[in-house]
């Protein structure tokens, strides 16, 4: 659970700070375009920690990959993936609307590489099947 926190916050941190003209333009065209962001950023709290990572945004989708977590949102669900650990947590979602509480945690936030691209209609970048993953995981189904 506390890897999906970091995750949720790490996106608030790309969707919410940094830059208001670059912050301004990805907000303006997520409806319109499928958007690709490079960030980092460290996360306060006692022991502050630096992260890295890109974001696939579209709609109410996203799709995040940094420090060892892979997160993934259609929209409706939301799977949280742990590669190194073998974990996966599946849960309700409310799209990107849920994690703008986070944003104040976040510092030091650099977005870089942004990268428009034409929305697409498969969504298939924002869904996970935990078929493809083997006994040796621990899937946790919340839904």
């Amino acid at each position: 659970m506390k890897r999906l926190l970091i995750g949720i916050l790490l996106l608030s941190a790309v969707l919410t700070a940094s830059g208001q003209d670059r912050l301004g333009e990805i907000a303006s065209r997520i409806s319109t375009d499928r958007i690709l962001v490079d960030y980092s950023c460290t996360v306060s709290g006692e022991v502050p920690v630096m992260f890295k990572g890109t974001v696939l945004l579209q709609d109410d989708c996203y799709c995040m990959k940094g420090n060892g977590l892979e997160i993934y949102c259609n929209g409706g669900t939301r799977w949280t993936l742990d590669r190194e650990a073998k974990e996966a947590y599946i849960e309700p979602a409310n799209g990107l609307e849920e994690i703008m509480q986070y944003y104040e945690s976040i510092t030091d936030l650099v977005i870089s590489n942004v990268r428009y691209m034409p929305k697409s209609e498969d969504l298939g970048a924002f869904t996970f099947s935990t078929s493809a993953l083997d006994s040796s995981w621990i899937v946790t189904d919340l839904r």
